[in-house]
């Protein structure tokens, strides 16, 4: 294996030799993207690999015990190759494989850490390990030959998601449960800056100066409230929200209570809840939420994961827990 060093970047070419029917045959393949010992923030990944040699019928990853595997037609376009994989929180060693008619394989590897920001254990890559973002021109170079990479007016409202330049790669955004609206519609740029130079498609930050544009609403509710969450506070509202999609609705990345205990990971047991009324203390997960039956209860039942007018941001004023209480438990 060696490493070539072109426009900052490292690419990784791995050469297998195969001796068939007399003679000496060779398949190699350069990884184009990602950098190896890189970190990224987003579960799906596409690895860019270039191919040498020609022939190449299937390239295979294997990634945590799962295969992600692609067809390559014959006489594919500049022999690049686009692998869409998926990560897990934590450091992710990745097996490629390039499968020829003959049978005779080409195989390297690749380090990617999933940072979280959830995850306190993954919230820290290796020492080495570099941050890694694909929209910028020395990247972009080898998709232009297939890929529109610029965008235009006619892309803040596609009319159809095949007409956006985000889709073909990012089109496993759109498989979750609940979607965000301008995913749905693939109007990427209305989140998305188009801004050229060094890093392409960033958004602003603090992140509520994009997201209030559409949600008014809870911007007038939350303004007047006493008491601001911290993510709130500081307008960081993908902590808790993936803004794309998720399988849990209001868009949060897991069950709400998984989600609050990432931080708040002293009250596990339920304990502070009604403490000595109930040994058990109160459930916070299993059973349906009283004020909005479509939604599993959780802390968010009793807490507004927002604002509010106590330092406990309940939903509703609490003058004594009997009264509190009855809000949900008709005593």
């Amino acid at each position: 294996m060696k490493l070539l060093f072109m426009n900052n970047l490292i690419f990784c070419t791995v050469t297998s030799l195969f001796f068939m029917a007399g003679s000496l045959h060779a398949a190699t393949f350069s990884v184009l993207s990602p950098a190896n010992n890189s970190f990224v923030e987003h579960e799906q990944l596409s690895i860019v690999l270039s191919l040498q040699g020609g022939g190449t019928t299937a390239v295979k990853a294997l990634v945590n015990g799962t295969t992600f595997t692609k067809a390559v037609p014959e006489g594919g376009h500049n022999n690049i190759v686009c692998l869409g994989v998926t990560l897990v929180n934590g450091l992710n060693k990745i097996d490629i494989s390039t499968t020829n008619p003959s049978g005779a394989v080409s195989t390297g590897k690749l380090s990617i850490y999933l940072r979280s920001r959830l995850s306190k254990q993954h919230q820290q890559p290796p020492p080495g390990f570099q941050r890694y973002y694909f929209h910028v021109p020395a990247n972009e170079s080898a998709c232009t030959p297939c890929h529109r990479m610029e965008a235009t007016l006619n892309d803040m409202h596609p009319v159809k998601p095949e007409d956006s330049p985000c889709y073909q790669c990012h089109k496993r955004k759109d498989n979750r449960t609940y979607k965000h609206k301008p995913v749905s519609a693939w109007a990427c740029f209305s989140c998305h800056e188009v801004v050229t130079g060094k890093r392409k498609y960033t958004t602003m930050k603090p992140e509520q100066s994009i997201c209030f544009l559409c949600h008014s609403n809870q911007q007038k509710l939350w303004k007047n409230k006493k008491v601001h969450h911290g993510p709130t506070a500081v307008g960081n509202c993908s902590v808790c929200h993936d803004p794309h999609g998720s399988n849990w609705p209001s868009l949060v990345y897991m069950h709400p209570t998984d989600l609050c205990l990432n931080c708040h990971n002293d009250k596990k047991s339920g304990l502070h809840v009604i403490a000595g009324f109930f040994a058990k203390g109160h459930p916070v997960r299993g059973d349906k939420n009283p004020l909005k039956p479509d939604r599993p209860f959780s802390c968010a039942g009793c807490h507004n994961p927002h604002a509010g007018d106590s330092q406990s941001l309940l939903n509703k004023e609490r003058d004594n827990n009997s009264v509190y209480c009855q809000t949900c438990h008709k005593l």
